[in-house]
C-alpha cells in the first residue's frame, strides 16, 4: 500500500533536519537553546504544511485540506509533543 502523501512529506522534512529536530528532543523545555529550536522547526513544519495543502485548497477540496493538515499536525505532535509550546514566531 502506497504511504499517504501527509506521511512522506512530514518524513521528508524531519530527514531533511534531522539535527534541529533532535535538539528539540534533547534541550530541555523553556531553555533558550530549546526556544530557538522551536521557531526555527516551527517556520519548517508550516512551510511543508503550506507544501502538503496548497493544491487541496480550491473551492472543490477546502474540507479535505483541513483534514490533511490536522493528520499532518497529529504526526508531528505525535513525536514532538511540545512544538505546540513555541512561542510565537
Amino acid at each position: 500500500m502506497a504511504t499517504p502523501k501527509y506521511k512522506k512529506i512530514y518524513q521528508d522534512m524531519i530527514d531533511n533536519n534531522k539535527d534541529l529536530f533532535e535538539e528539540l528532543k534533547i534541550n530541555k523545555k523553556g531553555t533558550p537553546a530549546f526556544n530557538e529550536a522551536q521557531r526555527k522547526a516551527l517556520r519548517i513544519v508550516r512551510r511543508n504544511e503550506d507544501l502538503l495543502c496548497s493544491k487541496t485548497e480550491s473551492a472543490h477540496f477546502a474540507n479535505f485540506s483541513t483534514g490533511l493538515a490536522d493528520k499532518f499536525w497529529e504526526e508531528l505532535r505525535a513525536a514532538y509533543p511540545e512544538i505546540d509550546y513555541a512561542e510565537e514566531i
